[in-house]
């Protein structure tokens, strides 16, 4: 192999090297990147050219400077929720007064306007202000229970972030090229004053109900005790009606039966002799008297004399038997 040969084949790596950085080189001065979290602003010359939603992420060339330069921002959503007034008092329609705090997402949208307009600051600035004097506006369209309420049909705090959404959002954009996305409430409250106030109106609240509960029991209660007191002196009244009624009975049977017993003596005096000795022999009981006390004296009864008696007496009978017996005599 000659020389010459021998030297070429010594440089060629180096050659390819140089090649390789020459084209890193260029494609850095000729190309740009844009990340997925970003759009790129184009400017030929000092003047925008790109569109204004920016360069979409991806590589892309460009003219190396001084003839173009490039301007990436980050456009994902952000939140702020205000610099100033962020917990003031409002006034609802109701003259009631408030302390509410709300937060606003936005991104860079217009790039062109954004960037000719001014700074970030500056729109959060502007942003933060129109926050401010829109929630105040829109508060003072509402009453109080529409606000804060323990019935969730009652309340009306979407049709405020909405409102507050399209009062904010177009301005914004026009002024800034910032696209807003939503309005939410952060915080809902009341100054220390009015909430003393809620507090004792919630406990007056809290005892006339208490004392409207206890009435109704007392109430209640009475009733029950009218109506027991009722049914207990209408059972007693049934109760004595009965009772008359079989006294009535009882009385009428034994006015048959004494009727009877005039008739025969003696065998009165034997069932009323009967009846003690079966009464004191009911329990065990142990007694020594002579035959001849009542009424053991029983002992010595003639029961012939007084079957004899007992038939000679005409049978017991209810009246209506009676007097059916009295006419066939």
């Amino acid at each position: 192999m000659s020389d010459k040969t021998k030297q070429k084949a010594v440089y060629l790596p180096t050659i390819l090297l140089g090649l390789i950085v020459a084209l890193i080189f260029l494609l850095a001065i000729f190309t740009y990147q844009v990340p997925a979290t970003e759009r790129a602003l184009v400017l030929t010359m000092g003047r925008i050219t790109s569109p204004s939603e920016g360069v979409e992420p991806g590589l892309h060339f460009r003219w190396p400077l001084p003839f173009q330069d490039v301007i990436k921002y980050d456009v994902r959503l952000r939140t702020f929720d205000g610099k100033i007034g962020k917990f003031e008092e409002s006034t609802t329609r109701d003259q009631r007064q408030v302390v509410i705090g709300i937060n606003v997402f936005y991104r860079i949208k217009d790039l062109r306007q954004f960037k000719t307009a001014a700074s970030l600051e500056a729109a959060e600035d502007y942003l933060g202000s129109k926050m401010r004097s829109v929630k105040a506006a829109v508060l003072g369209q509402y009453n109080y229970d529409q606000l804060i309420n323990t019935d969730p049909s009652k309340m009306k705090l979407e049709e405020m972030r909405a409102k507050m959404l399209d009062a904010i959002a177009p301005d914004v954009m026009a002024r800034y090229g910032l696209e807003v996305t939503a309005v939410n409430f952060i915080s809902i409250g009341v100054p220390d004053k009015t909430a003393v106030k809620i507090a004792e109106r919630m406990k007056e609240e809290r005892l006339t109900a208490a004392s409207e509960i206890r009435e109704a029991g007392n109430a209640k209660a009475a009733r029950i005790r009218n109506e027991a007191l009722l049914e207990k002196q209408n059972m007693i009244t049934d109760a004595e009606s009965k009772a008359k009624a079989l006294m009535a009975e009882g009385d009428a049977e034994a006015a048959a039966y004494y009727d009877r017993f005039k008739d025969a003596p003696q065998l009165a005096a034997f069932l009323r002799k009967l009846d003690s000795m079966k009464k004191i022999m009911a329990s065990k009981t142990t007694l020594i008297l002579g035959t001849d006390t009542d009424p053991f004296n029983i002992f010595n009864t003639d029961f012939q004399a007084l079957k004899a008696e007992a038939s000679a007496s005409p049978a017991p009978a209810s009246a209506g038997k009676t007097d059916k017996n009295d006419k066939r005599k």
